[in-house]
């Protein structure tokens, strides 16, 4: 199952995955297993039971769960309800795809986001540099995009104007959480720390876009 855009998972200020997992760590915590129907209680607002369905799946093939007993309940039929337990742990949720590999989607917008809270002072390019480890790539105009938007949105403060093949220097000037800010496919900047948007075009740029 595909991922929502990000702006539609803003209620709680964590996206059904992140319930999930924090449903899975409680039982953990607890020293109980769990099952789907257990888990899918305990997430507040409630996760769509094949949101839950398709992310046990993912944890499962990743090796963050094991099933200690039951068989399955088969539609239209008895029977007991798988039970698991944690196998692995992990701080965040793990971002995997149904074969339990990880996803790289949205980590390198977090890579930025977070090279831009250590340095104190950086261009698009310094950004794209700090935020490339391993197998993570991220390219000078993807890191340009988002500094531009960041900028335009009232995150980051000018130190430097731009020069001919010189590009402009900012600092972060408003960090307001973990979770990196993402542009959305509406044009704003999306901030999940607090559940506000920021508006990346004008009124009179959104009134210029449109054909006569």
């Amino acid at each position: 199952m595909s991922r929502k855009p990000i702006e539609l998972e803003v209620k709680g200020m964590m996206t059904p995955r992140e319930r999930v997992w924090n449903a899975v760590m409680k039982h953990a915590k607890e020293g109980k297993s769990f099952t789907k129907t257990t888990l899918q209680d305990l997430c507040n607002p409630m996760v769509r039971w094949t949101v839950v369905d398709d992310y046990l799946e993912c944890l499962e093939a990743g090796g963050f769960i094991r099933r200690v007993a039951g068989k399955g309940v088969a539609p239209g039929q008895w029977g007991e309800p798988i039970h698991y337990v944690r196998a692995k742990d992990s701080p965040d949720a793990p971002r995997l795809d149904k074969d339990g590999k990880a996803v790289m989607q949205g980590m390198g917008t977090l890579a930025m986001w977070r090279a831009m809270k250590v340095l104190k002072s950086f261009d698009y390019k310094s950004i794209a540099q700090a935020a490339t480890l391993g197998p993570l790539v991220v390219k000078p105009e993807a890191a340009k995009s988002y500094v531009n938007a960041l900028a335009r949105a009232g995150y980051l403060a000018q130190v430097k104007a731009s020069k001919p093949g010189v590009p402009a220097v900012y600092r972060l000037a408003k960090n307001t959480g973990p979770h990196a800010p993402c542009i959305t496919k509406r044009k704003t900047v999306f901030d999940r720390n607090t559940g506000s948007f920021a508006e990346l075009e004008t009124a009179q740029e959104v009134c210029d876009g449109i054909d006569a």
